[in-house]
Formats: C-alpha cells, sequence, structure tokens
C-alpha cells in the first residue's frame, strides 16, 4: 500500500496498486541515497519521481510524454531545494537580532 497519495488521476487510474507501490519503493529508496531527510522535500521528490516513473510506464498514452518531463522536472528542483535549504520556509536562515 502506498504511504503517498497521488492525486493525478490521469497518471494512477490506469496503473494498480502492486505497480504504484514498486514505483514508490524505488522512489523512496533514490531519494533516501541522496542523502534527503527534510520530510516536505522527501515527500515532493518521492511523490514527483513516482508519477514520473508512472508516465514512463505509459509513454503511448496521450499527453504522458509531457507529463514525465514536467515530473523529472519537479523532481529535480525538489532534490535542488532540499540540498540548499533545511526548511521549506528557510526559517533557519533568518538572522535573530534582540532589540
Amino acid at each position: 500500500m502506498a504511504i503517498y497519495t497521488y492525486d493525478d488521476d490521469f497518471v494512477v487510474s490506469s496503473i494498480d496498486e502492486t505497480e504504484l507501490d514498486k514505483a514508490e519503493s524505488d522512489a523512496i529508496l533514490e531519494v533516501s541515497m541522496l542523502k534527503i531527510t527534510n520530510e516536505y522535500y522527501k515527500e515532493k521528490s518521492v511523490k514527483a519521481k513516482t508519477l514520473a516513473t508512472l508516465c514512463l510506464q505509459q509513454l503511448e498514452g496521450d499527453g504522458m510524454e509531457f507529463k514525465y518531463k514536467a515530473y523529472m522536472k519537479d523532481f529535480d528542483r525538489y532534490i535542488s531545494l532540499a540540498k540548499t535549504n533545511s526548511s521549506p520556509s528557510n526559517i533557519s536562515n533568518i538572522p535573530i537580532t534582540r532589540g
């Protein structure tokens, strides 16, 4: 059973649960190997990679190549953000001063 919820019905509607679980497990492994620990970016990266993998499996479908490229772009962006930010709000980078 998938850990995350995938809202793109166009991509997931024709995929059975086993394929979704496999794609998600592979994405989780890949993201963990990249040492992404921030939960926000971890979830976003895993979901983007999972959806990209599912699109790749369905490339013959209309719009799947476009969706694949879009999800891979999201994946790359979230990985990049995760490596440069310690939190999604960047609050840890705000200097604290006393007045």
